[in-house]
C-alpha cells in the first residue's frame, strides 16, 4: 500500500473514531516519510485520541523538533503546549517549551495592537489557524477524503458546554440559564429557532 492509500486509510479511520488503529496507519506512514512533521502530528493526535498520552507526547516533541528545523517557531511551540498539556509534570516538555517562548519572544517585534483588545486578537488568529496547522493539517486531494475535525466539544453541566477549536488553543464556555441539548445535525437551516438567553466567557489560558 502506498503513501496515498495509507493517508486515506488514516483518514477513514479517523473519521469513523477507531483511533488506535489509526495512530498504527500512521506509524506505518512515518516509516515512509519520517522527517514529516505534520504526519507526527496527525499520528500524536490519533494516540491521543486513543487515550494513549505517552506515545502523543512522544510523536508531538518528534514534531516541534522537525518543525523547528524547517523555521516554524510558532507551530513548534503549539505542539509542546499540547504535549505539556497531557502532562504538565513533564519537565523535559516544560523545559523545552518555556527555552522556545523566551527565544521567541525575544526576537517578536513589539506589538500595535492595544494591550485591552490583544486577547480578543489571538483568540479568532489561534482559531483560524491552529486547526489547519497542527491537530490535522489538509487532507491530500481526493473530494472522497473527509477532514476530521480536531474542535473539541465538552459539557461541564447540564446548562454549560466548553468548546475549542483544536487542542492547545483556548476554550469557549457557553451557559445558559436552562438545560442544554448539544447534538450533530448536517445542514444548520434544519434546527428549529427560538428565543434564548446565552452567556459565553472565554478562559484565560494557563
Amino acid at each position: 500500500m502506498g503513501v496515498r492509500e495509507l493517508k486515506e486509510e488514516a483518514l477513514d479511520l479517523y473519521a469513523r473514531k477507531k483511533f488506535a488503529d489509526c495512530a498504527r496507519t500512521y506509524g506505518k506512514l512515518l516509516e515512509l516519510e519520517p522527517r514529516d512533521p505534520h504526519l507526527y502530528v496527525r499520528h500524536a493526535e490519533a494516540w491521543r485520541r486513543a487515550g494513549d498520552r505517552s506515545k502523543a507526547i512522544s510523536s508531538y516533541r518528534t514534531a516541534a523538533e522537525l518543525l523547528l528545523q524547517l523555521g516554524c517557531e510558532a507551530r513548534a511551540r503549539a505542539a509542546l503546549k499540547v504535549a505539556l498539556e497531557l502532562d504538565p509534570r513533564d519537565s523535559e516538555v516544560a523545559h523545552a517549551l518555556a527555552r522556545l517562548t523566551h527565544a521567541y519572544a525575544q526576537s517578536r517585534p513589539p506589538s500595535r495592537i492595544p494591550e485591552d483588545k490583544r486577547d480578543m486578537v489571538e483568540l479568532h488568529t489561534r482559531a483560524a489557524s491552529v486547526p489547519g496547522q497542527l491537530a490535522l493539517p489538509p487532507a491530500p486531494a481526493s473530494p472522497a477524503a473527509p477532514l476530521p475535525s480536531p474542535a473539541e466539544v465538552r459539557r461541564l453541566s447540564s446548562n454549560t458546554l466548553a468548546v475549542r477549536a483544536a487542542p492547545g488553543t483556548r476554550w469557549v464556555v457557553v451557559s445558559s440559564r436552562t438545560p442544554l441539548t448539544a447534538y450533530e445535525v448536517d445542514e444548520l437551516e434544519r434546527v428549529k429557532t427560538r428565543e434564548f438567553t446565552l452567556e459565553v466567557t472565554v478562559t484565560p489560558e494557563s
